[in-house]
This record gives C-alpha cells, structure tokens and sequence, in this order.
C-alpha cells in the first residue's frame, strides 16, 4: 500500500498534505499490527514454557512431593488438587487444571 501510495504521489493523482495524511496511517496501522504480532508471538512462547513446566511437574510429582517439607507438600497438592474430602477411609478428590487432563489421558492409555 505504501508503494501504491507513492506511485500515487509520484504521478500526481494526489496531493502533497494527503500523501503525508495517507503516509502517516499507513504506518501507524503498521507499527500497531508489529505490536500485535509480537504480543503473540510472546503468548504463544509463554504457552510453550507453561506447558513444558506443566508436563515436568506432572512426571516428578511424586518424586517433589516424597522430598519436600510439609509447607511444600501443601502447596504441591493446593496446586495440583482441588475439593479434597473423605469419603469414608478414602479421599476422594479433584485434579485442578490443567492436571485434570493430564490424569485423563493417563487413564485412557491404562
């Protein structure tokens, strides 16, 4: 659009002062969309990130919670469960997200 906005220039089918209107537009609408697209792209490394750390905590669960002190213990099952109550001699309990999906798929594949 710049190019063609300059051919316009160039071969007189506009003026000056709108050039420069045009001109200043089009790159506002261009830095605006480098912004977007680097927002997104900075979404989409913290999703990688984020998923990698789920997955790393899910595999040494038991090896973190078997090794830490009681405060961490609580924190690892605040994180990772939700709605803990006994039902008789059992606890019955649920997997808080996105750990409820990392259980599903561990139980399809049983």
């Amino acid at each position: 659009m710049l190019d063609n906005l300059y051919l316009d220039k160039l071969k007189m089918r506009i003026t000056e002062s709108d050039y420069d209107r045009f001109y200043v537009s089009l790159r506002d609408k261009l830095t605006d969309l480098n912004i977007q697209l680097s927002k997104l792209q900075e979404a989409e490394d913290n999703y990688y990130i984020t998923a990698k750390y789920i997955l790393d905590l899910s595999t040494r669960a038991y090896d973190l919670f078997k090794s830490s002190e009681v405060e961490e213990k609580r924190q690892l099952i605040k994180l990772i469960l939700s709605n803990l109550r006994l039902s008789g001699k059992n606890l019955v309990f649920n997997a808080a997200k996105p750990f409820d999906l990392i259980l599903d798929c561990a139980d399809r594949q049983v």
